[in-house]
């Protein structure tokens, strides 16, 4: 179990501490309800330094990208961020990554804690054949979110740029607190937010001004959860597995197969498409009471006809919700299901995603 840079400073304000991702993570520092809701009405931090981060440099770095990856790399701007599935050439998911382009010939890319090594590995095979060079940063740099609605105006008087001037999905190299940092309009909460890539070496000191200085409050793993799920964002592993393919995970939209272009899996994925797929991912809101939690029974009448990927009671809402992989003909919003609670049926309803919405995100 590998501990983050950061470790210290964590137990110092109290975190109780989980394994995650073959990390000791911090779960929590006050009540997960009261950092959830402290997202959502103000800011918090988060320390998601298990992430894996890379740097792909090479004359033909977009080439090779827009190989390995099925989004849109080749529309691709200096400074724009783009999320995609890595798929096998089955087209199952092995990851969901996010893609940073700096130039032609650099890329960084941060993928989850969880699937980092494999990850490496199969984007460094590809990356081989184009002859680009994939280095793998994570021991070097921290990984802070600040994520909520104070988040832009509490960070705008520390940074050089700020965030607020930054389209969703986009990032800058700039300096915070003074130290140069990699700033991305990117989160996974649902709220307007930051991730800011600091090096390992001034890591505590913008931790310490960003919870002490600004008051900004840490924030564990468990809100976060709930916070993602709120915003119907998928978890790897969960929604997404090596097994299942992007059309039936609910990321159809970051799939691009009607081009010209060649990638790893397209040609499972257009014969997938062609013949249609038995499940795919759908929300439900609970209408019974009763909590639904992953691996929960989905039931049509008697039939069993899905699972629950992810559940949880809404602290946004107060209502019971969930990610559920189930039969396509279940899958219209609208539809009456059930989720197995503790051996009885709870009635359910298949609703649009998301839960929760912030309009300001995308602004």
């Amino acid at each position: 179990m590998e501990q983050l840079p950061l470790h210290e400073l964590h137990r110092a304000a109290g975190a109780t501490f989980g394994a995650f991702a073959g990390f000791e993570m911090p779960l929590y520092y006050r009540k997960p309800l009261e950092e959830h809701h402290t997202v959502r009405q103000q800011a918090g931090v988060f320390d998601i330094s298990h992430m894996g981060q890379f740097l792909l440099t090479g004359d033909r770095a977009g080439e090779m990208l827009g190989y390995a990856l099925p989004g849109d790399v080749a529309g691709m701007a200096d400074g724009d961020a783009l999320y995609a599935p890595l798929c096998k050439e089955d087209g199952g998911v092995l990851d969901d990554l996010i893609v940073y382009r700096a130039g032609p010939a650099q890329y960084r890319i941060i993928v989850n804690g969880a699937t980092h090594a494999k990850d490496f590995d199969w984007l460094l095979c590809i990356a081989e054949d184009f002859g680009c060079q994939l280095e793998d940063l994570s021991a070097e740099r921290c990984l802070p979110a600040v994520q909520g609605p104070q988040a832009f105006e509490r960070l705008a008087p520390h940074l050089e740029q700020s965030p607020a001037s930054l389209r969703y999905y986009t990032f800058c190299e700039t300096r915070a607190f003074g130290t140069p940092v990699f700033l991305a309009r990117t989160g996974y909460t649902g709220e307007p937010g930051c991730e800011i890539a600091v090096p390992r070496e001034q890591a505590a000191a913008v931790w310490e001004r960003l919870t002490g200085e600004l008051g900004i409050v840490p924030i564990g793993l468990a809100a976060r959860d709930t916070l993602r799920l709120e915003a119907a964002m998928p978890l790897y592993g969960h929604e997404l597995r090596e097994e299942w393919h992007p059309l039936e995970c609910g990321l159809g939209w970051a799939v691009r197969l009607d081009g010209q272009a060649e990638f790893v899996g397209k040609k499972a994925l257009l014969a997938i498409r062609g013949v249609g797929y038995p499940y795919r991912q759908v929300a439900l809101e609970m209408t019974g009471r009763g909590i639904p939690r992953e691996g929960y029974r989905v039931l049509q009448g008697e039939e069993e006809i899905g699972i629950v990927t992810s559940g949880a009671l809404s602290p946004t809402t107060g209502k019971s919700v969930a990610l559920a992989r189930v039969r396509q003909a279940a899958a219209a919003s609208g539809t009456a299901l059930a989720v197995e609670v503790r051996g009885r049926a709870v009635e359910a309803v298949v609703v649009r995603k998301p839960f929760y919405k912030n309009p300001a995100l995308r602004a």
